[in-house]
């Protein structure tokens, strides 16, 4: 029993403890596990707080965003567009054009009335083939006719490309889009004109139909080849109006806006066929066509028709030159007066009901036409021909009397204009502006100022060798040496401009084109395929060598500084534009000015102009005296010079640039500027002409002006108006100073030159004071023609004394020739004791001061009168009668060889 019971108490201890084992084994893993519980709810916790906190700061930053962004649209973005209001406008009111007469009466030229139907060849909806819209909505933007103005998918992707590597521009545009961009000319690359031109489609779609965008759109986009819209550009390309356009024309067409040049059917037509084959699947994937369509436009070559036709308007009349200019001067004014984008502006011109009087003078403008559409007034030449150019005004009023923007009979209206589109090389003609002008206004030369024509630069290899070419080189080639500035201007010389622009300075000189004279063309600095290019430079102001080039109306109204007291008069073709009411709407009758120097030296410069074609030696001299001949149907004749040079003063400039690409000629006369451009239009190469056409043209033009004058019995002004404070001295050539009397017996005189004593033209300040030191007395043996120096046994009575010219010894890499080399001499105090005169025939008496010659070419030489080898100088020694070992000096002699 009591075994029993211990058994039983036993097994109650074991059951305990196995109770307590359990226990203790449950408590040892129910804590961890607790732990880890507890451990993942406030984890838990943890993560869903910052959930809902980075949630509600999301929520909180997103309604900032969201205001901000209001607030930013409201203030920055002009969410409205009105730019194409007046755009598609039907009006029956023509714009009417006047010209005034010699008595002031305006005269009604009926037949240059502007028609809405000219406006860029404006075509309406109904008259677009169905081909071509959908061609250009299959590529431009497949749901354009489901969308509200704005494709978000295309703009979602375009955003997404932005932003990924390599994602380039924006893109995604849609037709809405593109309207507005093309109207309003704003392409900014930036976020907010993006943002507002998407507003701003939406706005407009809700003010047109789908069709008025469509019609709008296909009238203002620009084509190439000068096309806008594509009625123009059906003309352009194939020469027939846009309704009879094919399914392969239509596709053609709308390849091109996206980068029109580049896919210019007539520049690079694989191009366009490239695209417009790209064109047709998507119109036929997107059920515009058929296969049998497709099939049949695939691959299929493009039939260009580009011969000019007479006329694409309703009134059938081709407008002048003139006109054509007027309308493009008269759109940028009503852009101004109202602040609308050139469409809008282009609109109201040609359908708004205008009267407008311009400036034309209907003699000059005849005589201008006549003489472009003869060719006997230009030279003979095979194969194409050259092109050319005119611009004619009043340079006290601003005037634009007449303009020719091409040679021969025009044929299309609104076409590519030589005189104001064309951007070409004038080469010399800008000396007067940029360089000689300037420098006489600002005290740094005067009319007697001498410069040296020799080169400024010896060019040399990369090998350090020095060559024999040297810069700049002068038209004709050569160099003369010592000349005073008339004649650096009278002959041209390249030298004297790059050496007076660097006394300037160029950075004045291009600031000067820019603000004073009005060039809007130079170049700054700009990018031309990762070159970086600029006019601030010595060979564009100095030369005319410009990045781009200028513009023939902008050459000739620089040259209105010179018959206009020194201000830049901005020529106008237009001086009023009234409204249908004969109220005024733009006046322009006073011409804006710019004083670009004084008085006193534009006069100054007239008379340095006048030389130019007054002076023999003048570049324009031969022709305007009538002394050029030349070739006119295989046969040599002489070609006129300007009849009235004893009746009106004249003045001007040529230009010629290099490889005779261009040739320019700017004429000035007391009543009249005129420029002239002669050359290809594709800048090739003209011949090297006996006579510069263009200054040709100038003479057969003002021939007819001038005898229009006389005929009708009108008064012309016959000289240029002398200011107040202009002196006339007499002054030496050689020193730009007074002269003295040895001047009188400069060795070129003597010898039967031309005289260095000449009359200038200064002012107060400018005037010589100082006498010639540029002159010093040698004893000349003229049996010789050789000096007499000290050993010398020169008979007496062959001794005069003659003056020769002080220079600094000149230093030349090769013995080049400078013409005036024989009629100089230097500083006595270089002729050393003992110095050893050359005793070559050839040398002149100095040349023993230069290191000895050797064939290396490693010393310097003075330069010489002429190429033979043979040439006796003037300034040699008399080696006939030299006699060393009578002078102290030692006995041997050097000859320099």
């Amino acid at each position: 029993m009591e075994t029993t019971v211990n058994s039983q108490a036993g097994g109650s201890r074991v059951k305990k403890a196995g109770a307590v084992t359990r226990l203790i084994a449950r408590s040892t893993l129910w804590y961890p596990l607790k732990v880890a519980l507890l451990v993942l709810w406030k984890a838990f916790t943890w993560i869903v707080n910052i959930l809902l906190t980075v949630l509600l700061i999301a929520m909180i930053t997103g309604a900032v965003v969201s205001c901000a962004f209001l607030l930013y649209i409201r203030s920055n973005i002009d969410a409205e567009y009105h730019g194409l209001d007046n755009l598609r406008f039907d009006s029956s009111s023509n714009t009417t054009i006047y010209y005034t007469d010699s008595s002031g009466n305006e005269i009604l030229m009926d037949e240059e009335t502007l028609h809405g139907s000219e406006n860029r060849m404006w075509v309406n909806y109904s008259d677009i083939p169905q081909d071509l819209i959908d061609a250009v909505v299959s590529i431009e933007d497949q749901r354009f006719f489901q969308h509200n103005g704005v494709d978000y998918k295309r703009t979602a992707g375009a955003v997404l490309r932005f932003f990924l590597p390599g994602g380039g521009q924006y893109g995604g545009s849609s037709i809405t889009q593109q309207l507005i961009k093309n109207v309003s000319g704003d392409n900014e690359q930036t976020i907010q004109r993006k943002v507002q031109e998407i507003f701003r489609a939406i706005y407009v779609s809700k003010q047109f139909g789908k069709e008025e965008i469509l019609e709008m759109y296909l009238n203002v986009i620009f084509l190439s080849q000068n096309a806008t819209g594509v009625q123009a550009a059906a003309e352009a390309y194939f020469g027939k109006d846009v309704k009879d356009l094919t399914l392969v024309e239509c596709a053609a067409l709308a390849a091109i806006p996206k980068y029109p040049t580049y896919y210019d059917p007539i520049r690079n037509p694989d191009n366009n066929l490239q695209r417009r084959n790209v064109i047709l699947t998507e119109m036929l994937n997107q059920g515009y066509i058929s296969q049998e369509e497709f099939d049949s436009a695939y691959n299929v070559p493009l039939y260009l028709n580009t011969m000019e036709r007479t006329t694409s308007i309703e009134t059938g009349y081709i407008h002048s030159y003139y006109v054509d200019t007027v309308i493009d001067d008269v759109i940028a004014a009503l852009m101004e007066q109202y602040g609308i984008d050139k469409a809008s502006a282009s609109r109201k011109l040609y359908s708004g009901g205008l009267q407008i009087v311009i400036n034309m003078n209907k003699e000059i403008q005849d005589a201008m036409e006549e003489v472009f559409c003869n060719d006997s007034c230009f030279p003979e030449i095979s194969g194409i021909k050259p092109q050319a150019a005119m611009v004619v005004a009043d340079p006290v009023t601003g005037e634009v009397l007449g303009i020719v923007g091409g040679r021969g009979k025009k044929t299309t209206n609104r076409g590519y204009n030589l005189a104001t589109m064309a951007k070409r090389q004038c080469g010399s003609a800008i000396k007067p502006l940029a360089v000689y002008g300037y420098g006489i206004d600002n005290g740094i030369i005067t009319y007697a100022t001498p410069l040296l024509d020799a080169p400024t630069i010896n060019q040399k290899k990369s090998d350090g060798k020095i060559t024999q070419k040297y810069w700049p080189p002068n038209s004709p080639a050569g160099y003369d040496g010592l000349m005073s500035l008339v004649d650096g201007v009278k002959h041209s010389k390249n030298t004297f401009a790059v050496r007076l622009a660097a006394m300037c300075g160029i950075e004045n000189l291009f600031r000067h084109l820019v603000d004073n004279v009005g060039f809007t063309t130079l170049v700054e600095s700009k990018s031309y395929n990762g070159v970086i290019k600029t006019d601030i430079a010595l060979s564009p102001v100095a030369l005319g060598s410009f990045t781009q080039g200028v513009t023939v109306r902008e050459m000739a109204q620089g040259f209105t500084m010179f018959g206009n007291r020194g201000q830049v008069s901005k020529l106008r073709t237009f001086s009023m534009v009234r409204d249908s009411n004969g109220e005024m709407v733009i006046d322009n009758r006073v011409s804006k000015t710019n004083q670009a120097i004084s008085e006193q030296s534009a006069y100054i410069m007239t008379r340095l102009l006048w030389n130019v074609v007054n002076e023999e030696g003048g570049t324009g001299y031969k022709m305007t005296h009538g002394q050029t001949k030349g070739t006119v149907g295989g046969k040599k004749v002489t070609v006129p010079g300007f009849k009235y040079l004893n009746k009106v003063e004249v003045g001007g400039k040529t230009g010629t640039t290099n490889d005779n690409r261009d040739r320019y000629f700017v004429g000035i006369t007391p009543n009249y500027v005129g420029a002239v451009w002669f050359g290809y239009e594709n800048n090739k190469s003209v011949s090297k002409f006996e006579y510069n056409p263009a200054l040709r043209l100038w003479i057969e033009v003002f021939n007819r002006v001038y005898d229009k004058l006389e005929t009708n019995g009108r008064a012309y002004k016959s000289e240029f108006d002398e200011p107040f404070g202009i002196i006339k001295v007499k002054y030496c050539t050689v020193s730009g100073k007074l002269p003295t009397d040895a001047c009188y017996h400069d060795i070129e005189t003597v010898t039967g030159g031309e005289s260095c004593i000449r009359t200038g033209y200064f002012t107060a300040e400018t005037v010589p004071t100082e006498y010639c030191d540029k002159h010093i007395m040698f004893k000349w043996d003229t049996s010789t023609q050789a000096i007499c120096v000290d050993g010398c046994t020169c008979p007496a009575d062959k001794v005069i004394e003659v003056a020769f010219r002080l220079i600094e010894p000149r230093k030349f890499s090769t013995n080049l020739v400078v013409t005036d080399s024989q009629f100089t001499c230097v500083d006595p105090s270089l002729i050393y004791e003992g110095y050893k005169y050359p005793t070559s025939k050839v040398r002149p008496y100095f040349f023993n001061i230069y290191e000895p010659y050797n064939k290396d070419q490693k010393s310097y030489w003075p330069g010489r009168s002429s190429k033979s080898d043979s040439f006796k100088p003037y300034n040699r020694v008399c080696i006939e009668h030299y006699h060393p070992e009578l002078t102290s000096a030692e006995s041997e002699s050097s000859d320099g060889n």
